[in-house]
């Protein structure tokens, strides 16, 4: 579900009568910045607002990060990530899935040791000898904790995603044999054991930070006794205000849950001011969701962005603003197919295949620097090349279409050296293997040769076999590998076009029958404007 968090919906007091026993706590909360810096600048900012405003007024006040705040293989950057929060200072985190992008639970212990935050994880199952050990002796790590703030004891569980085998490539499962992650039902049986724990400790204020998603949270709210806040992430959701049944639920004690969430890529963060009553039970709450778009950055973020990453430079300019789209639309994707053209120019592949997800957020007119390109395709995916039949062509993107339907989150394969028609059926049709020069050879879509090859690059995530495209996880197909990964592939391909404005937009390679676009529809194609 996604709810738009300009719209923002009534509060809803559960029991607005105060009393001297009762305890108001405000919480900041953020998920998904997914390493975009300029979010994390300006989030900083509102949190040094929000902790000065709360010392002023002798105010409790909380921190809470719900995961996917650094993705990718760049090194560099994650440690900045790290850096900006050692700023910010969380009082909880959690990871999310894409904190496992590079080198999984190795290249997290190298991160994480240098973390002045405290990470939760509940539902993690830890072999011996895994670096995790070395986090919980650290005091780095824990299943939950007790925070006590101006005489009260406050609760705090963490969970990691526990799809998160289906969120990460093959190159990084391989990283991740030390540890498994509990299942839905487990983590719920988990939850409550650590609740009833807490309790008997005396604490009886307790939130949730979760990176599991908005369906496995409501779930939560509804089966776990003894949690009053989950602060969600990994869906994507944006829920302002409290709306019953939306994300206010009853407990089975008959006690009020709240879930919050507030999207991702930093466009946004939470704040969620809690009156508590005696017995840990909320009396009365307000959730807003409060936009970062005009938000001043961080001078100390700046600072260290230039000192990690260096200076950004420039390598182009865009002609033309250009949205994302979602990750799960069954419909061309320009700023993937723009990527797909990069794909194809430098590994010489007959076809290209992307996913939506690859690229999430939107490219904006003007001049365009490296930074903003590691900020938009912050993964380094490796890519590489290998050959596969017209019918495993034809397949993997019909595959495509059934696990959107299923995970609402694969999409449309986005393609280069394809053109292809999604048709009523939900069946592609039309199907045409585009050459260099522009002719087209069909493919026919219901009986296609099995004794017809064509090489096909694709990313490592992709490789993973993930939702429904297990036939991508093919070892013995692969005839290269790629000098490049996917980020700089695409810096490289827009400095090609050597300062020429670079026009982004549909170029008809992808046609849905099924549904109307989810944005309007631009003509021509990625060129030198």
């Amino acid at each position: 579900m996604k709810v738009n968090f300009r719209a923002q919906q009534p509060q809803i007091p559960t029991q607005p009568k105060q009393n001297d026993q009762n305890v108001r706590v405000k919480s900041l909360y953020a998920n998904d910045l997914h390493s975009h810096v300029d979010g994390f600048a300006k989030l900083t900012t509102e949190v040094n607002k929000f902790r000065a405003e709360n010392d002023k007024q002798g105010r409790t006040g909380f921190v809470f990060l719900g995961g996917d705040s650094y993705v990718g293989g760049n090194e560099p950057k994650n440690k900045l990530i790290v850096k900006i929060m050692n700023i910010i200072k969380p009082d909880a985190v959690v990871n999310g899935n894409h904190e496992f992008d590079s080198k999984g639970s190795t290249g997290l212990f190298d991160r994480m040791k240098d973390a002045n935050y405290l990470t939760l994880g509940l539902n993690l199952n830890i072999k011996p000898g895994s670096p995790f050990e070395k986090l919980i002796n650290m005091g780095k790590l824990a299943k939950s904790t007790v925070i006590e703030k101006n005489g009260e004891k406050f609760g705090v569980i963490g969970l990691t995603p526990s799809d998160l085998f289906m969120r990460i490539s093959q190159e990084t499962k391989d990283y991740c044999n030390d540890f498994s992650i509990m299942n839905l039902p487990d983590t719920i049986k988990a939850v409550q054991q650590e609740v009833n724990q807490l309790e008997k400790q005396g604490v009886n204020k307790i939130s949730l930070v979760s990176h599991m998603g908005y369906d496995a949270d409501v779930a939560m709210a509804k089966a776990v006794d003894g949690l009053d806040v989950i602060h969600g992430a990994h869906s994507h959701d944006t829920l302002p205000g409290l709306i019953p049944k939306v994300n206010i639920f009853t407990s089975r004690r008959g006690e009020p849950v709240i879930i919050t969430q507030a999207g991702k890529n930093g466009h946004a963060y939470g704040v969620l001011d809690v009156e508590y009553d005696k017995n840990g039970k909320i009396v009365s709450a307000k959730n807003d969701i409060r936009s970062l778009e005009n938000v001043p950055q961080s001078l100390m973020v700046n600072v260290a962005q230039n000192i990690f990453l260096g200076k950004p430079q420039v390598i182009g300019e865009i002609a033309e603003t250009v949205k994302a789209l979602p990750e799960y639309a069954l419909q061309e994707n320009p700023l993937c197919s723009f990527l797909c053209d990069a794909y194809k120019k430098y590994t010489g592949a007959d076809i290209v295949y992307n996913n939506g997800g690859t690229m999430r957020a939107s490219l904006y007119k003007g001049p365009i620097t490296d930074a903003q390109i590691m900020d938009l395709m912050p993964y380094f995916n490796e890519v590489s090349v290998y050959k596969f039949s017209e019918k495993e062509i034809i397949d993997t993107l019909n595959n495509a279409i059934e696990a959107t339907a299923k995970y609402h989150r694969t999409g449309a394969l986005q393609v280069a050296g394809l053109q292809y028609t999604i048709g009523t059926d939900h069946k592609v049709k039309d199907v045409y293997f585009v050459k260099d020069d522009g002719t087209k050879e069909k493919i026919d879509a219901k009986a296609p040769r099995t004794d017809k090859f064509y090489t096909v690059a694709y990313n490592s995530f992709l490789f993973g076999g993930s939702e429904g495209l297990a036939n991508l996880h093919a070892p013995e197909k692969k005839v290269a590998q790629a000098d490049k990964n996917e980020t700089e592939m695409l810096i490289e391909y827009i400095k090609s076009f050597n300062g020429k404005p670079v026009k982004i937009a549909k170029t008809g390679r992808i046609i849905n029958e099924n549904r109307q676009e989810l944005i309007p529809e631009n003509s021509g194609s990625a060129q030198a404007a």
